[in-house]
């Protein structure tokens, strides 16, 4: 073993380079201030290996990056730990970089002959930064494609040059695979390789500037031991910290990135250090907005990078802390600023506590889309080819509240208890929650509630037949008439909500079979329902039929088109064909699929 240890150090100086390494003379003596450097060069190096066993498993595109963070999150053994360390490693490195530029400032230590190792303190922290910004879009979920959408598209507002760095960052005119590829090369390519060049920079500008120190003031000490061991614990202390964060708090995944302009996150936020920055631009709105985004960022990066000629005079020195510390303060008051304004409800401001209560109801219905993300996946036992975004695509569950408030909430309330509810700006038509359910019809067939708004109390079917049916039959009647009636009337609510064929009153369906046979017999003969209603084999005919009354089948046949025979026909009250019959020359806004999606989600309860 001496032998071959002998033989490298021949060859490679090895042993030489360690013992000039352990002398190198340290300033002064062996101090806590001294940490930094070893600790941010540590830290880099836990983000280069995490991210290099991240890169193994990470797929860059559209439709393979969530996926493959997903499975390394899920199914690889330590994967859900390695991307926490990775993730919380970025966040104590901006911290590091961050306390070395403030000591920096603090002690004045930018003067001569260290102007340059502090441009590299502040150009490490930028490059930081970038690692951020271009990290936070690889996960690609709605947070990260909506909050990277709206960063890069701040680049439209920069004259002249804006629209083409934007196509150079998007990789294209708009955002998709290209966008996602490039910012892949950006971080773990440019910015990865930029701070390790910063990293070496500064450690041989800074070498230098000690000797000089050294030189000039004849006090010194060697950095191995004392130093050394400083740098040591300081490094355990950070890792430490680095895995404490990452068991304790671990990394979220939302549900898949969707490109869809309507799929668009409104509750996205940038990552914490931003968060300053996007409250303060929520100061400049309009054509303004380049003033927080690039004016001022801008400026403030031209006065650190003078802070070393500015601080040349005591008057210069005190300019640049105060600016630094009421820097850090403001960006600090505005980020705490910036999260309770998201969660004040209850704000004496109608329009904040309304952004709030968005905000809030946002985050809760992300929260649901990403837990029904992970049912389906296990539902389906494992993520299609098409990628998981396709799984949400075709959910009943996830599309049929966004159709249903896209198509029909501009009439319709979906009035479902809780924050399910979707409500009209103006109801124009019936409540749609429930439909076909007992309650529902029970209401429908009451002869003052089918008036009210609920039903048809804003349609021209608030003075039709029906109602005037209704009406009819309950005139006149003594107690025991009404009695009679009332038993009829339950009879025919339970058999005309047995032909949806919910599957949630399959059992109670059952146990009432024989009321339900009752039911139908009085609506094909007794009542004379079928004097207008198709139902079975009664024909009737000008008002919708009763057979299948509430099934998916009938509900996406209304919806196709209420103007067919089977429905209301040319009675229809404004209701548009959404999905009308091919052979027809006009094209309705919805598919087939989606009809299909949007009558299985109504029938949930």
């Amino acid at each position: 073993m001496n032998t071959m240890l002998q033989w490298i150090d021949q060859r490679s100086g090895l042993r030489a380079g360690i013992q000039r390494w352990a002398d190198a003379p340290v300033p002064g003596r062996a101090c806590g201030r001294r940490i930094w450097p070893c600790t941010i060069l540590f830290t880099f190096c836990v983000q280069a290996i995490t991210g290099f066993f991240l890169w193994m498993h990470y797929s860059p595109s559209t439709q393979t990056a969530w996926e493959s963070v997903y499975h390394l999150q899920n199914n690889i053994a330590g994967g859900a730990l390695l991307r926490a360390v990775h993730h919380y490693a970025a966040q104590v490195l901006l911290v590091l970089v961050g306390i070395y530029l403030l000591q920096t400032i603090v002690l004045g230590a930018y003067r001569k002959p260290r102007e340059l190792v502090f441009w590299i303190i502040l150009l490490m922290g930028m490059v930081t930064l970038g690692l951020l910004l271009t990290g936070d879009l690889l996960a690609w979920d709605r947070n990260s494609v909506t909050s990277t959408q709206t960063r890069v598209s701040f680049l439209n507002l920069l004259p002249l040059v804006g629209g083409g760095l934007y196509k150079l960052a998007a990789g294209g005119p708009e955002f998709g695979h290209l966008t996602l590829t490039r910012f892949f090369a950006l971080h773990a390519g440019l910015f990865s390789a930029s701070f390790l060049v910063l990293l070496i920079l500064h450690g041989v500008l800074a070498r230098r500037a000690d000797a000089a120190k050294v030189e000039s003031t004849g006090k010194s000490t060697p950095f191995w031991p004392n130093q050394a061991l400083l740098d040591v614990a300081a490094c355990v202390v950070v890792l430490g910290v680095i895995l404490i964060m990452a068991v304790q708090c671990g990394t979220t995944l939302g549900s898949p990135g969707d490109l869809d302009p309507d799929s668009k996150y409104s509750a996205a936020r940038p990552e914490w250090a931003f968060l300053g920055l996007y409250a303060f631009s929520h100061l400049f709105p309009g054509k303004f907005a380049i003033v927080p985004i690039f004016v001022i960022p801008g400026l403030l990066v031209c006065v650190f990078l003078a802070m070393p000629w500015i601080g040349r005079r005591k008057a210069g020195y005190v300019f640049n802390l105060v600016l630094t510390v009421g820097l850090l303060i403001g960006l600090t008051a505005l980020s705490f600023q910036s999260i309770a304004h998201d969660k004040d409800v209850a704000a004496v401001d109608p329009k904040r506590a309304e952004a709030a209560r968005t905000y809030v109801a946002a985050v809760a219905a992300e929260r649901a889309q990403t837990a029904r993300i992970v049912e389906l996946i296990e539902a389906n036992k494992g993520i299609p080819a098409a990628g998981a975004l396709s799984l949400l695509q075709n959910d009943p569950r996830t599309q049929g509240p966004k159709l249903f408030a896209q198509h029909c909430a501009n009439c319709h309330n979906y009035g479902a208890p809780g924050d399910k509810a979707i409500l009209a700006k103006e109801v124009s038509a019936p409540e749609l929650y429930g439909f076909a359910s007992r309650e529902w019809i029970a209401g429908l067939l009451h002869p003052e509630r089918i008036k009210s708004d609920k039903y048809f109390g804003k349609t021209k079917f608030r003075k039709g037949e029906m109602a005037g049916f209704l009406a009819e039959i309950h005139a006149d009647l003594d107690a025991e008439d009404e009695q009679f009636l009332k038993e009829d009337l339950a009879n025919v609510v339970v058999a005309l909500s047995a032909e949806a064929q919910f599957p949630w009153q399959q059992k109670q369906d059952a146990k009432d079979a024989r009321q339900i046979e009752q039911g139908r017999e009085l609506i094909s003969d007794t009542l004379g329902c079928t004097d207008c209603h198709r139902f079975r084999d009664k024909k009737g005919s000008g008002s919708p039929d009763l057979t299948g009354y509430g099934s998916q089948q009938w509900i996406a046949g209304i919806i196709a088109d209420p103007t067919d025979k089977r429905f209301y026909g040319k009675n229809n009250d404004r209701m548009p064909a959404y999905c009308p019959a091919a052979s027809e020359a006009a094209q309705g806004p919805l598919t087939p699929r989606q009809v299909e999606m949007l009558s299985t989600w109504l029938r949930v309860q």
